[in-house]
């Protein structure tokens, strides 16, 4: 890696859960902390879903406009549910290589999930927006590395209770530091 080459996480939020919420902040106060520039989409509003794409796709082109991205040895891109399919969208349309981490992906983003750029996938076995057993096959034949965590819902928590939901952000957080 040359000096001159600089890394960057772009942090894509899902409908109902912003950069702000502990998955994203914590992504993006440890990959800052270890060198990255960090770019946090945002969506122009909450409540958004896939019936917004193409407004989605537009506010997500004009907050990446200015950006070149051959000026980074390293693109990471985290994205949590919604977010997944506008990450793995936007990849491919980059000419550069991006990884991607996937937190709770939704069915539509199954068609990115491919390829040896995917870090890593993580899903709570009682997410109710993908099937896990679905993007278990999925990822097997991928060969893409699952973590699905028990018991969790799609926010990666234990629903009423707090410990438990902290012990799974602490995991998640040891995940995130593997892929720096």
């Amino acid at each position: 890696m040359g000096q001159d080459k600089k890394k960057l996480a772009v942090i894509f939020p899902g409908a109902g859960y912003s950069n702000d919420m502990p998955l994203l902040y914590y992504a993006d106060l440890i990959y800052e902390s270890k060198g990255y520039k960090c770019l946090r989409i945002n969506y122009g509003g909450e409540g958004k879903s896939l019936s917004d794409s193409e407004k989605i796709k537009n506010e997500v082109l004009s907050q990446i406009e200015n950006i070149d991205f051959s000026q980074y040895c390293d693109i990471l891109f985290i994205s949590k549910s919604l977010g997944t399919t506008f990450a793995g969208w936007l990849a491919e349309r980059l000419s550069e290589k991006v990884r991607h981490i996937y937190l709770t992906p939704i069915q539509h983003t199954l068609q990115y999930i491919k390829g040896q750029d995917i870090q890593i996938v993580i899903a709570g076995t009682n997410d109710k927006y993908l099937d896990t057993s679905v993007l278990a096959l999925h990822c097997k034949k991928e060969k893409i590395r699952l973590e699905l965590i028990d018991n969790a819902d799609h926010s990666l928590e234990i629903h009423g209770n707090a410990s438990e939901s902290i012990d799974i952000l602490k995991r998640i957080v040891e995940l995130y530091q593997l892929y720096c």
